[in-house]
């Protein structure tokens, strides 16, 4: 067992493969704030079918949810400097980690709109014609009517969403990012011991997926203990 499977090696790689678990985290942090915002804000165009503006958003969202990431990655690492260059811009200095946190903010916001939208053509028409009776404007009556309300509904699928995120990072050091499967790689070159590397980074996703539900389900919870708590006071 020694010979195939060495468990002290396993053990003494674990802090420095964890020790790059920043680089995943800033980008599953980056991607669920700035792709549900941008979402959020897609979602609204949409279902008020801006002119122009809706049908694009709508072919955007076809692509995003339509290709992998990695395709997406290598578009956009390899594709966007080689456009630019054509109009006389170089993008020589951009560090492949702005490539990275600008994809996977955009295929968040792709899946992140249309979870918004459902959850937002779910709001019952009342709350909506109450808001407008208050002679709210149509941002007053999403920010702080239907929005709300969009999102508690919306939470589990959001965090699955994160989740997805989560296991999409491990596809970034295709484009030079140095991150927690790089690092294993790296290691794996020098010590042949590719499975006990790569059985640590099977841990660290597992432990970074499982924290991400528990925060899922604390935001549920709290959520509807705070929903519960309004309709009690009402009474």
């Amino acid at each position: 067992m020694g010979t195939y499977f060495n468990v002290t090696y396993m053990i003494k790689s674990f802090p420095a493969l964890l020790g790059m678990v920043h680089i995943t985290l800033l980008v599953t942090l980056v991607a669920a704030v700035c792709g549900i915002l941008l979402g959020a804000g897609i979602a609204i165009l949409r279902i008020q079918k801006v002119p122009v503006v809706a049908p694009v958003l709508r072919v955007f969202i076809s692509f995003m949810r339509g290709t992998p990431f990695l395709v997406q990655l290598f578009l956009a690492y390899f594709g966007v400097p080689e456009i630019f260059s054509h109009i006389g811009i170089s993008m020589k200095g951009v560090p492949p980690l702005a490539f990275v946190l600008a994809v996977f903010s955009l295929h968040m916001a792709a899946y992140g709109a249309e979870i918004l939208r459902s959850s937002i053509l779910a709001v019952p028409v009342g709350e909506k014609e109450a808001a407008m009776s208050l002679g709210m404007t149509t941002w007053q009556m999403y920010r702080r009517v239907i929005l709300p309300q969009a999102f508690h509904m919306a939470i589990p699928a959001l965090i699955n969403t994160v989740i997805g995120v989560v296991k999409g990072t491990s596809l970034i050091f295709n484009v030079g990012v140095i991150d927690i499967m790089r690092k294993a790689e790296l290691m794996a070159g020098n010590s042949q011991r590719s499975l006990e590397l790569y059985v640590d980074v099977a841990i660290i996703y597992g432990i970074l997926i499982f924290l991400i539900a528990r925060i899922g389900r604390f935001l549920e919870r709290r959520h509807r203990d705070g929903r519960d708590l309004a309709e009690l006071s009402e009474a």
